[in-house]
């Protein structure tokens, strides 16, 4: 993935995350079973948890030490790379400790301090964390109804005691037939867990804000109020992390702004503009996501940032059309109707325009001399190799001053993403888009906006030196403009297509498109008409032609040795055309 793409823990569907300790799935094939019934085909409507198996005493992330005051507190950036991650796949909302152990154990007061030990070293492990703690007995027998087994409901209680749990955390799974119902009711029981955990974890960042000052930690706004909406999808409380995320929105446009942040700003402001589209489109709202994207482009299409990077500015534009256009289409397959006039198609094609723009920056800002070396040491490299915030340079993390206290080490910084980006396959990048764009005109019947960037991919095919391509596809939408009587257009694409021909020294393609270019309907000048008939005469008395204008140098070369094989070959020489179709000359 480029470093435009958002991190997939941004795109994915929040889930509780709950790990499960003590299961050896290996070797025991009673584990292997209730792990079985926890992950495997789990439908909709089963709750949203992630589980995971890890041993039991598995060091969870360190917790740092709780702040006491901000007061002297300056946030380097608005979000950590590792923090969605943490909480999506690090830090659980409950550790279950299953154990094997029947009410008539013979063996009882050993056992039940091994538990207890159990859950003690899961309790280290997390310290200074509000991660609930649940045991799970697995039995061999099935249980009686409750209040009937008295020796059971003596021996719970002991239990829990000896593990310092509510009698709420302490479950009983029998290994009989009905093991999945079982595990059903289990996860439901531990959902409950994990929603009092993010209700927690909402509450504490919550009380951070009356020790917060508007001046110093504008940054602390956006980012609490992100982690609030994040914790809240956490929650599955969707109407919430909506609310949330809205609010930090606005925030991050309420930060001030300098070439020096606006990279870090807009970053935050697509990752926030993506979660409240796609919380939109799940809410069934899907006008209220258009009217999001539109104001989200309206704020920050203007936010450029370093002149020398415009091209980044481009991807970036890119990147959220792209964006939406993939959760239009997500929202569309599973459900939501679409129209001619607002498809995604249209957000594919933006995305498109925009890949071309940043093409044509990087070309004007990246075309440095050979002699250019990429700088040693370079300034991308990170110590861990990733970036502490999102969106902030590798040069300069965490300064937030505006003015740059090393003007060398940022000019070696710009230079070494303006190298970079010299090697970007743009027109790759254009096409796909352009064809996501292509079959969204198709899908949605508008044959002129599908045509029209027919012609465009087939033009980029072009400048990719992809002649082939680029000819099927130019020819293919040629019947169109010629049967409507679109003859500019025509002219425009035939004189692209005689090109590749050429290039590729195709007489049965190179003949045709030179008589229609001739005929009453081609809109070139005269000079131009009698050049390409000049060069229609030498391939007919089997001569190679002229090369045609402004056609990459080094494509002429290889054609011309083409041309001169064919003559020298002169093989079959018999040529059918079919003309009926263009009008001649």
């Amino acid at each position: 993935p480029s470093h435009w793409d958002f991190p997939v823990e941004l795109c994915c569907r929040p889930m509780a995350f709950v790990t499960l300790t003590g299961l050896d799935v290996v070797y025991n094939a009673v584990h292997r079973a209730v792990w079985d019934a926890f992950c495997a085909n789990r439908r909709a409507d089963r709750v949203p948890i992630s589980f995971k198996v890890l041993p039991g005493d598995h060091e969870y992330p360190k917790c740092r030490t709780k702040r006491t005051s901000y007061e002297w507190y300056i946030p380097k950036g608005i979000l950590k790379t590792g923090w969605m991650n943490k909480h999506l796949n690090l830090v659980p909302a409950l550790v279950v400790v299953f154990y094997e152990l029947d009410w008539d154990e013979p063996q009882w007061k050993e056992k039940q301090l091994e538990c207890a030990t159990r859950v003690e070293i899961v309790r280290q492990s997390l310290q200074g964390r509000n991660t609930k703690v649940a045991v799970v007995l697995i039995q061999k027998k099935t249980p009686l109804p409750p209040g009937e087994d008295v020796i059971a409901s003596e021996r719970a209680a002991a239990l829990c005691n000896a593990c310092d749990l509510s009698g709420k955390s302490l479950f009983v799974l029998p290994h009989t037939d009905h093991l999945v119902g079982y595990i059903i009711r289990l996860e439901n029981a531990f959902y409950e867990h994990a929603q009092t955990y993010y209700y927690t974890e909402i509450r504490r960042v919550k009380s951070h804000k009356e020790f917060l000052n508007k001046t110093t930690h504008q940054l602390l706004f956006v980012r609490h109020q992100f982690k609030i909406a994040f914790f809240s999808e956490l929650k599955q409380d969707t109407q919430n992390a909506l609310k949330n995320y809205r609010t930090a929105y606005n925030l991050v446009h309420e930060l001030r702004a300098h070439e020096t942040n606006m990279l870090e700003i807009k970053t935050m402001a697509g990752f926030i503009n993506y979660k409240i589209c796609r919380l939109c489109f799940q809410h069934n709202t899907p006008l209220d996501a258009i009217a999001q994207f539109r104001k989200h482009i309206d704020l920050c299409k203007k936010k450029i940032g370093s002149a020398e990077l415009a091209f980044e500015h481009a991807a970036w534009m890119s990147k959220q059309f792209q964006a939406f256009g993939d959760l239009f289409d997500e929202a569309i397959k599973l459900g939501l109707t679409a129209i001619q006039t607002q498809n995604p198609g249209f957000y594919y094609q933006q995305a498109a325009y925009y890949a071309q723009e940043r093409k044509q920056l990087a070309s004007m800002l990246c075309n440095h001399d050979s002699s250019v070396t990429y700088p040693s040491p370079d300034p991308l490299e990170t110590q861990t190799g990733v970036l502490d915030f999102y969106g902030q340079r590798p040069w300069r993390q965490g300064i937030l001053s505006f003015d740059l206290s090393d003007p060398e080490k940022e000019k070696m910084g710009i230079l070494s993403l303006q190298l970079k980006e010299k090697n970007v396959l743009h027109s790759e990048l254009i096409i796909t888009l352009l064809s996501n764009a292509v079959a969204q005109f198709k899908k949605y019947k508008c044959p002129r906006m599908k045509s029209h960037l027919m012609v465009q991919m087939g033009e980029e095919y072009y400048y990719a030196k992809d002649y082939a391509k680029a000819l099927k596809l130019l020819d293919y939408v040629m019947c169109d403009y010629r049967s409507e009587g679109w003859w500019t257009l025509l002219t425009s694409i035939l004189t692209t297509a005689l090109k590749c021909s050429y290039l590729m020294a195709q007489l049965k393609d190179y003949i045709p498109y030179s008589l229609e270019l001739l005929g009453r309907a081609s809109t070139l000048k005269e000079d131009q008409k009698s050049r390409i008939e000049k060069n229609l005469i030498k391939v007919l008395m089997n001569e190679s032609p002229d090369p045609e204008p402004d056609c990459d140098a080094a494509a002429v070369k290889a054609s011309q040795k083409l041309w001169a094989d064919r003559v020298s070959l002169a093989g079959s020489n018999i040529f059918t055309i079919e003309v009926q179709d263009f009008i001649p000359f």
